[in-house]
């Protein structure tokens, strides 16, 4: 019984192709590059993906930071630097591929540019189960504007230099281009 159950859902994850091999499909969206500037009047952060998989993604925050984030989905610390913390979720996202072919994320899981003027650090703070995570250090508070763009698929997210009367945002702007 134990073994029938085991196989029946071991077909829900794999599909035989023609030469009877089994091979691992995803629909997720791959990291490709992260970006982060200084565009005059804001800081931007951007996410870009492989292929043309729809992202969906939320902020949450601003809030006060604790030091450290949980990654996702360990719970380990991950340290965090700024006075203010922005948390970014992507789906369906990964930065790891499923397997072979499919690309991955090599670049840095944590930057600290010296550029910006708000924002201080990003780091990667989950990969689990198609659920991308990042969170982004701020100096100070600021509401945050999050644009999906495709033709390459991009989750940007432009933080002001200056706060004025900060307050969280998470519903998405969906723009085409």
């Amino acid at each position: 019984m134990a073994t029938v159950l085991l196989a029946a859902m071991c077909t829900l994850f794999v599909e035989a192709g023609s030469t009877g091999v089994a091979s691992a499909q995803t629909v997720d969206a791959v990291l490709m590059t992260v970006r982060i500037g200084n565009d005059g009047t804001f800081d931007r952060v951007v996410f870009e993906f492989s292929g043309d998989v729809v992202v969906q993604a939320t902020l949450g925050g601003p809030s006060a930071n604790p030091g450290t984030i949980g990654f996702d989905p360990s719970d380990q610390p991950v340290a965090i630097a700024g006075a203010q913390l922005v948390t970014v979720r992507m789906t369906p996202a990964t930065a790891t591929g499923v397997v072979p072919p499919d690309p991955a994320y090599a670049g840095p899981t944590s930057f600290s540019p010296t550029d910006t003027a708000n924002v201080v650090q990003v780091v990667e703070t989950g990969d689990f189960e198609a659920v991308l995570n990042w969170a982004i250090g701020l100096r100070t508070a600021a509401t945050p504007t999050l644009h999906l763009l495709t033709d390459p698929v991009r989750v940007v997210v432009d933080i002001p230099h200056a706060a004025a009367a900060a307050s969280p945002v998470t519903q998405p702007a969906t723009f085409t281009g």
